[in-house]
């Protein structure tokens, strides 16, 4: 097994020509279409047109009650695990993924409210037969929607590529805010966390009216909360790390670029470790994430400048809605020895929209350390009760139900029946639903509810499908799935493995990089799975697990070396730590003891040697709770 703790200290110098970033926006990708992927473009449309008037009025008019379907097939208190060992992480990196590439705000003008069924328990107690889940209907193109030849088409807030958009924004002036513009490195609040919306981006600082938007569904809403590069970074905490474990890396990066190359600009800091972070996402994508749900695709050729990229209606709507059914209802969190947190575990429906978690409660290890341990649930038609019923809020209070969601969001979209989009998809249309689901108890319901095979929305297909061998999913999904992800890859100039800004060996580099070695660079956290993906129950972890010793090797270096009487030691350190450096004389005594505060990544001390001491060899060693390191320093006569 390889070291876990990569410096990736090659990464940083460009090899004799000018590098070529992307746009924030995602203009200009594809020479030819520069609009293809870009932020505020259009969905990408290839299914059967599903609009009740074939115009812009919701599909799916025969279909029966969602909320009503929802009770019926998806109701779920208990945990079921996937049938591969897979850990929450798989669904936490794909919402993380999800918001890097689709965003389809709503249109709080047209309201797309869900009838709650009359007397339901939880949301009409009272039978008054009017109550309501909120919903509204997606932002559109208002100059569609205007005839058959015209019908509605929906806008992507953000950039389709996956470039790190929701790490720096999709528009320049969302980045602007969250960089400091010294060194390269993006703003950050006390702990190491994400900036908050205040002039200085500290918690206790007065609000910045300037801040850019984030979308805040919580009741209440906070009034300070943190600003990342999409708006939704403050849904849920579990989220929010994976925002603030990527600004460490960009502000690591920046410490390493600077050092090797101290006369480059700010700007030239910051897009270089910009392009590394936005490539490092996109090998945990492709490299862990998309083969572990079972996803193969075609051997990388190459760019395709004839690869539409856009996500599609269909992916965005509905199939890549999947990771609801792998929610656990609850965030556990785990210290370093496999103990439960001292804040214990978090119910998801306690941490919408509750930023102040991350702050208050020890920041973002303990959620990882749960993540990691933590199975996450089968891949079915079911969702559980945290977000079924209490997404946002409780019952009557601003509590609505994601699968309701789901079904009515495909149906106002455009998006036909599942059995049409499987033949869109040049698959075979399922004959009943005994075809659909091996399960005989799914089946039945499903036909209780649906009662024509040819009426079932597209998440309940997408599902319902038995899953395919060694794969989280079923045979739609997978190839919908697929379809999206091949033409990310293919029609991204910008491709990690396409760049030209990459040099051979640093894309393998890129290519080789595993999530846990991002996670162990840049928090407290001492010892992870090598694959994340895969849960181990935080007390099963073994040391022999991991190709690091204890006492790790901290990488000194100085300079001048020679010196005469004052250099700088330079020390390169995992994680905060107290340390004590020694200084050894020629005769093999100590003659300078200091001990010191480091921070993550490049530390720099300045040292001032006695005149008295004589010329020749001399060694500097260091000790720390995170390590140890030693380098040799010749002294020269004056």
């Amino acid at each position: 097994m390889k070291k876990l703790l990569l410096t990736t200290a090659f990464l940083i110098t460009i090899h004799g020509f000018a590098q070529v970033n992307r746009t924030y926006d995602g203009t200009n990708n594809n020479p030819n279409n520069p609009n293809w992927g870009a932020a505020l473009e259009h969905f990408r449309n290839f299914v059967t047109n599903g609009y009740n008037d074939l115009i812009s009025e919701p599909g799916g008019q025969d279909r029966p009650n969602p909320r009503k379907v929802s009770n019926a097939i998806g109701s779920q208190s208990e945990f079921t695990p996937n049938e591969l060992g897979l850990s929450d992480f798989i669904w936490g990196w794909g919402q993380f993924i999800d918001h890097d590439v689709n965003l389809n705000d709503d249109n709080f003008d047209e309201p797309n409210n869900i009838p709650v069924p009359n007397c339901e328990p939880l949301f009409d107690p009272d039978c008054t037969g009017t109550m309501t889940l909120r919903m509204f209907r997606s932002k559109s193109d208002p100059a569609t929607g205007t005839s058959i030849n015209n019908p509605r088409k929906h806008i992507n807030d953000i950039t389709s590529y996956i470039d790190g958009s929701l790490v720096y924004g999709s528009e320049e002036d969302r980045a602007d805010w969250l960089r400091t513009f010294e060194d390269g490195k993006m703003k950050m609040s006390a702990g190491d966390l994400l900036p908050w919306n205040t002039i200085d981006g500290e918690y206790d600082s007065p609000i910045d009216p300037s801040a850019p938007f984030m979308v805040l569904d919580g009741f209440p809403l906070p009034e300070k909360f943190f600003v990342g590069g999409d708006i939704r970074v403050n849904e849920q905490p579990g989220l929010a790390c994976f925002h603030t474990l990527w600004v460490r890396e960009h502000n690591r990066l920046c410490d390493e670029i600077k050092a090797a190359n101290p006369s480059w600009s700010d700007e030239e800091i910051f897009q270089r470790a910009r392009k590394i972070v936005g490539a490092l996402i996109q090998a945990v994508t492709y490299e862990e994430f998309l083969p572990h749900i079972g996803i193969q695709l075609d051997p990388y050729t190459g760019y395709d400048e004839n690869v539409q990229p856009d996500i599609t209606n269909t992916f965005s709507a509905a199939a890549y809605r999947f990771g609801h059914t792998m929610v656990n209802g609850r965030l556990v969190r785990f210290e370093e020895n496999g103990d439960d947190w001292m804040f214990g575990a978090k119910d998801l429906r306690d941490g919408f929209f509750r930023p102040e978690i991350l702050r208050d409660e020890g920041g973002i290890e303990p959620f990882f350390r749960g993540l990691a341990a933590q199975e996450h649930q089968f891949v079915d038609p079911l969702i559980m009760d945290d977000i079924r019923n209490f997404l946002f809020g409780q019952p009557g209070a601003g509590g609505i139900d994601l699968l309701s969601i789901n079904l009515a969001r495909a149906r106002e979209r455009g998006l036909p029946d599942y059995n049409t989009i499987r033949e869109d998809l040049q698959l075979t249309p399922h004959t009943d639903f005994n075809s659909l689901t091996s399960d005989g108890d799914l089946s039945q319901r499903l036909e209780t509810v649906y009662g024509d095979i040819s009426k079932v929305d597209p998440w309940i297909g997408f599902m319902s499908e038995d899953h395919l061998p060694n794969a989280l999913i079923g045979e739609g999904l997978h190839e919908m799935l697929k379809f999206q992800f091949q033409s990310l890859r293919d029609g991204d100039r910008y491709y990690y493995e396409n760049d030209p800004a990459f040099t051979a060996a640093e894309i393998d580099e890129i290519k080789n990089t595993k999530l846990s070695e991002v996670i162990l660079r840049n928090t407290i956290i001492e010892i992870l799975q090598e694959d994340v993906f895969i849960a181990i129950p935080r007390g099963q972890l073994a040391v022999e697990l991991f190709p690091f010793p204890e006492v790790r090797s901290i990488e000194l270096s100085a300079y001048p070396n020679p010196v005469q009487k004052y250099f700088n030691l330079v020390i390169e350190n995992a994680r905060p730590s107290s340390a004590t450096l020694n200084i050894y004389g020629v005769g093999g005594q100590v003659v300078s003891t200091r001990s010191v505060q480091l921070n993550r990544g490049r530390n720099e001390i300045n040292f001032e040697l006695s005149d008295q001491l004589a010329s020749g060899l001399y060694v500097i060693t260091l000790e720390s709770d995170s390590g140890a390191g030693q380098l040799k320093l010749i002294k020269q006569g004056r």
